[in-house]
Parts: structure tokens; C-alpha cells; sequence
């Protein structure tokens, strides 16, 4: 498994996250060495592709998103995209998703007003069945 679509699909095989695969996702994201924007690419393709989702490997998506993003104590603007991918992907916002946001918005140095919109946004979205554009 050499590339990146290889691995994820792979673990999507199935398009479910169990507690087997979550050693398998943290040694590859482990791999070089440093967690990077790369690494949340990877997780958010295995957080939107997959229908079921042990709480292993979210403790884990959740864990290095807010690592990384807060890293430089700011939400960057290319780090906003993989935060509306994880929210409006599966068109429905969970309660975990939204106490992530806060917490990301709390513990950042600074936010922008995109960000902060995004939250705003987020926290105010009827949880399941809206729509973006599009079918239903």
C-alpha cells in the first residue's frame, strides 16, 4: 500500500472503521515521522468515506486534526476546507463534530472570520437531512 489512494482504499473496503484498522491508520500516519496537513487529507478521505466509524478511530481523527491545526495556534484557510469536508459530507453534523469546532475555536491563538462563521454556521445547522445545493 504505496500511495494514498491504495491505502484508503484499502481501509474503505468495506466503507466501515473498525478497532482492527485504527493500529494499521496510526502507524501510517506515524510513518515520516510528524503529523502534517497530508495526514488530515488521509483521515478526513477515511472519516467521510466510511459509513460506520469505531470511537477508536475517531478519538484518534479528532486527536490529530486539532494537533495539527493548532499547531501555529491559528485555523488556516486550507485547514478550514477539511473541516467543512468532515461536516457536510455526510449531510449530517453530530454533536462531536460540533464540540470539536468549539473546542478548536476556544483553544485557538487567533480565528479568522471565516472560521468563526464557519462555527457559527455549524452550530446553528439543523443536525441531519439539509442540504447544500443538489438532490436530497
Amino acid at each position: 500500500m504505496s500511495t494514498f489512494y491504495e491505502f484508503v482504499s484499502a481501509m474503505l473496503a468495506d466503507r466501515k472503521i473498525d478497532n482492527a484498522e485504527v493500529p494499521v491508520i496510526r502507524e501510517h500516519l506515524h510513518r515520516d515521522g510528524c503529523l502534517d496537513l497530508e495526514d488530515v487529507k488521509l483521515l478526513v478521505e477515511l472519516y467521510c468515506g466510511a459509513t460506520d466509524r469505531c470511537d477508536a478511530f475517531e478519538d484518534l481523527f479528532f486527536s490529530v486534526l486539532e494537533d495539527v491545526f493548532l499547531a501555529d495556534g491559528q485555523i488556516q484557510p486550507s485547514e478550514q476546507f477539511y473541516l467543512l469536508k468532515m461536516l457536510y459530507s455526510d449531510r449530517k453534523i453530530t454533536e462531536r463534530e460540533k464540540a470539536f469546532l468549539s473546542k478548536l475555536q476556544q483553544s485557538a491563538d487567533q480565528t479568522t472570520p471565516e472560521f468563526d462563521a464557519l462555527c457559527d454556521e455549524a452550530f446553528g445547522a439543523h443536525p441531519t437531512e439539509w442540504s447544500v445545493g443538489g438532490r436530497r
